[in-house]
């Protein structure tokens, strides 16, 4: 039997075991936040997540290691140097609203795993523990040995890995799989600025009182609400009608329980930062009609039609903050306004910005600034990180091509994304897709899904890989 004859076998055999080491890592809402509490740097449910698979890494035989309650590394063995790292993140993004399915369970339904995390990255996570157990069971004597690197920060900016950078050096060959084409071997550059405005409290009205957009930096928000005092629910209505049939998002109005105004909500399309196209921002949609009602001049509504300004709904290029960059790919800038919360003295928000390859402070992080600050917002100093790139000839990247295009019977292109993952901190590194072309698996919004043959397709590839860079041939 060949070695994917036997891969397949090993995957077949134990689809049941996977899916219930799955379900395990589903079932923890292992969203990242820095809490500064000594042993759980990133939330108790991070470091949860993180016992969880050391658990499952140890059943299957691994050398395991928790660094800092951070991460955890799997190893064949202790005491061998490791010439290939393959690296996961067993953190995820908010459930958020909306779910058909419960988000914190695998729900098996039609041959599709739903529950969040399934694709971003709890799934390939799991598979590549099994896939490095299938290689240690085709080739025990593999000349290299491999590192599985599983992370809880990841979507908070990655400082897990950051850490662990400063005391471990990585082996030379690294690769994750976190994006969603085949091989991506260019990452954006990124600004995430914080900006606000604060005034003294009062009582004019019409005005906004309460603005909730979304929760997370790296998502386009599929929710918004807020609340609007002294306005006549009439005229919020038409505006909300109006703003529907404009900009493709659901809204409500009802009188607040105090009957001193309106609470308006409003549903769009969460998306994944990196395909902003594929979402609707709830937040800008809003903003976009609370900017067009019969309000008070005052702080407050000065602050929301300066966002609407900046951040018209419908432009995810930045085009209103002056950016036109584009770089020899054609790439060109994303922007997406995606946190905002208002009280009754300040208004505080975040953005996502990601750049071309040819992205710099000059022409990209100081336009942005300089943007917010003539509209009256204080920026909180942050530096802009540069784009990742990886050559298209490099051996590593071949080998992941060949590999890929093995398995789907098909060519490959090597891309660059708007997305960002674990590959962008390290030099040399590539980043692959754990969603297979042409499957919309609805990664960072409601109902993240993947089709169970895809999922254990992956653990071939994976198991392929992992002989092929650890010298099997």
């Amino acid at each position: 039997m060949d070695d994917r004859s036997r891969s397949m076998q090993y995957f077949r055999e134990h689809r049941k075991e996977i899916l219930t080491d799955l379900d395990s890592l589903v079932r923890i809402p292992s969203v990242a936040a820095d809490s500064g509490v000594p042993g759980m740097p990133y939330g108790r449910e991070a470091r949860m997540v993180l016992a969880e698979a050391e658990k499952i890494a140890g059943r299957l035989g691994f050398f395991t290691v928790i660094h800092d309650d951070a991460c955890l590394t799997a190893e064949p063995a202790a005491g061998r140097d490791a010439k290939l790292c393959l690296l996961a993140h067993l953190d995820v993004v908010e459930a958020g609203e909306g779910w058909t399915k419960p988000p914190y369970e695998l729900t098996e339904e039609n041959g599709k795993i739903f529950g969040r995390g399934i694709v971003d990255n709890k799934g390939p996570a799991v598979m590549l523990l099994h896939a490095m157990k299938a290689a240690m069971e085709i080739c025990p004597d593999l000349p290299y040995s491999p590192r599985i690197w599983l992370g809880t920060a990841e979507e908070i900016g990655s400082p897990d890995l950051k850490i662990y950078q400063k005391k471990t050096k990585l082996p030379p060959l690294c690769l994750t799989p976190d994006s969603l084409e085949p091989v991506v071997i260019g990452e954006c550059a990124k600004h995430r600025p914080e900006f606000y405005v604060r005034w003294k409290q009062n009582s004019t009205v019409p005005s906004v009182s309460a603005l909730e957009g979304g929760r997370v930096r790296n998502a386009v928000p599929g929710f918004a609400r807020a609340r609007v005092d002294g306005i006549d629910q009439k005229i919020a209505e038409d505006a909300a009608a109006q703003a529907q049939r404009q900009y493709g998002a659901g809204f409500t109005v009802e009188k607040t329980a105090d009957g001193e105004g309106v609470d308006i909500r409003t549903v769009g399309r969460g998306a994944h930062i990196g395909w902003p196209e594929k979402g609707v921002n709830a937040q800008t949609a809003l903003i976009g009609m609370l900017a067009r009602l019969p309000l008070a001049d005052c702080p407050q509504t000065r602050a929301v039609q300066a966002l609407d300004r900046l951040f018209p709904h419908g432009d995810l290029t930045g085009r209103r903050l002056g950016l036109d960059l584009h770089d020899d790919t054609g790439r060109g800038s994303s922007v997406n306004f995606t946190v905002c919360h208002m009280t009754e003295t300040e208004i505080r928000c975040k953005l996502d910005a990601r750049g071309p390859l040819n992205a710099s402070p000059a022409n990209f992080q100081k336009i942005i600034d300089h943007a917010l600050e003539a509209a009256g917002f204080q920026v909180v100093p942050s530096e802009m990180e540069p784009a990742h790139y990886t050559h298209e000839t490099v051996p590593l990247v071949q080998t992941v091509k060949k590999v890929y295009e093995q398995y789907l019977g098909c060519p490959v292109t090597c891309r660059t994304s708007l997305g960002a993952s674990y590959a962008y901190y390290i030099a040399g590194a590539v980043s692959t897709g754990p969603a297979f072309p042409g499957t919309d698996t609805r990664l960072h919004r409601t109902d993240e899904f993947m089709y169970i043959s895809d999922l254990m397709r992956l653990g071939e590839i994976y198991t392929e890989l992992i002989l092929k860079l650890c010298d099997r041939d």
